[in-house]
């Protein structure tokens, strides 16, 4: 007969509640994202094409390799969501006059409409969901998450390697 001894999780692992919150924001908040979104034009989108879409427009003729490396994806990832946004009308490609095989990405009318639309959308939710928190914390606290945030991020972007 196995026999399991009931032992207090939060003193065994003291950062276990911790490192769970952690895992469940983190799990809602992409499975939140994963779902495709109508951002205001009537067609729906994924957050990984509004993000990827969004920074062609404020980086136009960025090419697939440097979107791969400042969002820490494989070149494969991104290729595949920029030939959707290609497919869409959104983006337009062109080959670097001096880099024959280096192709440049460039939003389109369509592009540039969807992108606004999209940090609008943005900005809305995320005033609305800060909102709700600033119900229980205030402007200094959600200052401070902001740069706890930022401070993990590049950590994590630190340690990691690029796929």
């Amino acid at each position: 007969m196995l026999i399991i001894r009931e032992e207090n999780i939060w003193e065994t692992w003291p950062n276990y509640k911790k490192s769970s919150l952690i895992h469940d924001y983190v799990t809602l908040y992409v499975d939140r994202n994963a779902k495709p979104h109508d951002y205001g034009n009537g067609e729906f989108y994924s957050a990984i094409e509004m993000h990827i879409l969004e920074k062609i427009y404020f980086n136009p003729g960025i090419t697939v390799t440097e979107i791969a490396k400042t969002n820490k994806r494989t070149k494969s990832a991104v290729s595949q969501s920029v030939s959707k946004l290609e497919k869409k009308g959104l983006i337009t490609k062109t080959p670097q006059e001096f880099h024959g095989k280096r192709i440049s990405l460039w939003p389109t009318a369509k592009g540039k409409q969807l992108t606004k639309l999209h940090l609008k959308y943005d900005d809305e939710h995320t005033t609305e969901f800060f909102g709700k928190i600033a119900e229980y914390y205030t402007s200094d606290q959600l200052d401070a998450f902001f740069k706890i945030m930022e401070a993990c991020l590049c950590i994590i972007q630190s340690e990691g390697e690029t796929p």
